[in-house]
């Protein structure tokens, strides 16, 4: 029994081991490539300032500031899956895609301005049809990044990249949506369309290492 106990804590000290190894290689790779660290990180601050209004102010937007009921939520929500399906489509008709930094980060600043527009002084419909754009833009964001993973990480590190990637572009989550649900009852929901649409849209091609990504 001692020396089975023995084995098994050795092999436990091991798999620990590796895996800290691992986690140290993913953290070098990722630091090392401006355009890995900065995506991740505005990913991260995306969930602040986009995911927080989108999640948490929407319903009150519709129904304090528009006077309309749940049926708009659901003809919103409908609007960025259609948005997100046709810009899949769209995109997956392109057999070589050049320039990716520009245009995935030019998807992801339009994608910010149709997020302002929602607390603008519009119609429903306006505010549909912004959802759809919002829909595409961050679908072409997100599957360029997907491609551009798959494509420049070295094979040997890219699962432990992607799971940095996952890790850190959603760890802000919660702090978004505290923060939208804090800002929603002090400011009110188109405020913070505004504000967090316009933090978003000014977090793209902000280093040379998106603008050169191609």
């Amino acid at each position: 029994m001692p020396l089975l106990g023995l084995s098994a804590l050795r092999k436990a000290g091991t798999r620990a081991s590796s895996v800290i190894r691992d986690l140290r290689e993913g953290i070098g790779t990722v630091l090392a490539s401006p355009w890995l660290w900065i995506t991740i990180a505005i990913a991260a601050l995306g969930n602040v300032t986009l995911s927080g209004p989108i999640s948490v102010a929407l319903p009150f937007l519709i129904k304090d500031n528009l006077r309309l009921d749940v049926a708009a939520l659901g003809l919103l929500q409908s609007m960025f899956s259609v948005g997100s399906v046709a810009g899949a489509v769209w995109l997956g008709r392109s057999a070589k895609l050049r320039r990716r930094g520009p245009i995935a980060y030019g998807a992801w600043m339009v994608g910010g301005l149709m997020t302002l527009a929602f607390g603008l002084p519009i119609s429903i419909v306006a505010i549909a049809l912004a959802a759809l754009i919002n829909g595409v833009s961050f679908s072409f964001f997100g599957l360029i990044w997907t491609n551009t993973l798959q494509e420049l990480v070295p094979r040997e590190v890219l699962g432990r990249v992607s799971s940095i990637d996952y890790f850190g572009s959603f760890v802000l989550l919660p702090v978004g949506y505290g923060v939208a649900g804090w800002a929603t009852e002090q400011f009110g929901a188109p405020a913070m369309f505004v504000v967090g649409g316009a933090l978003t849209a000014a977090l793209g091609l902000a280093h040379p290492a998106i603008r050169h990504l191609d």
